[in-house]
């Protein structure tokens, strides 16, 4: 749930927010019968037997983020699996996530996010996906496909999708917001909540102020630190994870929050007055990625952990329940379809078709016009900003 985006990610919303693009996957191959003499008698032998998937046992660990590891959203796995045990451990930001994994982390699998991905691949930290093993993945469309490919590899497998902006209380806000730069507002004092997250709060500076965000200078990061510093001041809570944001917006305590998507859906399906906004800098957006340990002993195994996450019901969880785009075009294809607006389970949290829509700008002709698309950073841009927000914790 980390909103760090890709350069170029503009294509990959246009397969999104329309009808799915269905991609047909063949994989092919020859088989060569052993050369057998005329006078040679062949003596048949029984092949492997390949193990029922109710029956396959083993186990599985997955570094995660908090929340994600709610059964609904592995729930093809844990049906076609039942007998395979899965663990979950958890990091807070993509830093985080990165940094358990350089320090050798024993996890299967991984969820980082557009932005960070190269690193791992740079590093040596992610094994190559075999996509002909995945039967789920002709339901990707191409740009997301295309996520997590380099140098010829599948590395990452692309599996939510989102947009960043600013949520706030149109009822406890005197006038609607089209900045980032209310976050940074003395006018909001007491009842602004940021991301507990330092690439985040330059990505917001960036905005702000109209930085190179690809080559922030030692001169901006110093105002950057300079204004998060006193942004402290004002802010009443920092947040880490999903759904940390809805109690404090339906209780008034915090009425202007950096957030995702899915915090601004569920407060309107709640009945809380609260708007998205439309940020005059543009908002953000991200895509989340799973990727394979490259020192895992179960390839197999978190293959068909990946298979499954790309399934329909784990999909149609992650868009009903957290009202995020899902890889899965066939599952996004069905938001605005009446015939298939029964698959999701509506009134678990109060979306509606409408809702759904609203929510990923479906129908908005110019919203890629008016999104932020940021390239890979950088391990010394990673290094140098996580430090200066931990700076600005310290100050407080």
């Amino acid at each position: 749930m980390r909103p760090w985006r890709t350069q170029g990610a503009g294509r990959l919303f246009v397969g999104l927010v329309a009808a799915a693009l269905v991609l047909s996957a063949c994989a092919g191959g020859a088989s060569l019968a052993p050369t057998v003499g005329p006078t040679a008698t062949v003596t048949p032998t029984a092949g492997p037997t390949e193990v029922p998937p109710d029956q396959l046992t083993g186990s599985l660990s997955v570094l995660e983020w908090g929340g994600y590891d709610t059964v609904d959203f592995w729930t093809d796995f844990k049906t076609t699996y039942p007998k395979v045990d899965v663990g979950f451990t958890f990091g807070t930001t993509d830093a985080d996530i990165r940094s358990q994994m350089k320090t050798g982390s024993t996890a299967d699998l991984f969820h980082q996010y557009t932005g960070w991905i190269k690193l791992d691949v740079d590093d040596g930290l992610v094994a190559p996906i075999d996509t002909t093993k995945l039967k789920n993945w002709s339901k990707v469309p191409e740009a997301f496909q295309k996520i997590g490919q380099y140098n010829g590899k599948q590395y990452c497998v692309a599996w939510d999708w989102g947009f960043t902006s600013v949520l706030y209380r149109t009822d406890k806000v005197s006038a609607p917001i089209d900045t980032w730069g209310a976050l940074v507002d003395p006018a909001y004092k007491g009842h602004i909540s940021m991301w507990d997250d330092g690439p985040g709060a330059v990505t917001v500076s960036s905005y702000i102020h109209h930085y190179d965000e690809t080559n922030i200078t030692a001169d901006q990061l110093a105002a950057i630190k300079t204004e998060w510093t006193a942004q402290a001041k004002l802010n009443r809570t920092y947040w880490e994870s999903s759904g940390d944001l809805p109690p404090l917006f339906k209780s008034g305590e915090v009425t202007v929050a950096y957030a995702w998507q899915g915090d601004y859906a569920t407060l309107v399906g709640e009945g809380v007055p609260v708007a998205y906004a439309d940020p005059k800098e543009g908002r953000n957006s991200w895509v989340g990625v799973y990727c394979i340990n490259a020192k895992s002993t179960n390839y197999d195994l978190a293959l068909k952990f990946i298979d499954e996450k790309l399934a329909k019901q784990t999909n149609v969880n992650l868009v009903d329940e957290y009202f995020y785009g899902s890889a899965n075009g066939e599952v996004m294809s069905g938001i605005n379809d009446p015939a298939q607006a029964a698959t999701y389970t509506l009134s678990a949290t109060g979306a509606t078709p409408e809702l759904l829509s609203k929510t990923f700008s479906i129908g908005d002709p110019t919203i890629l016009q008016r999104t932020n698309f940021t390239p890979d950073v950088t391990q010394a841009q990673v290094d140098a900003w996580t430090a200066m927000w931990a700076e600005v914790k310290a100050s407080q």
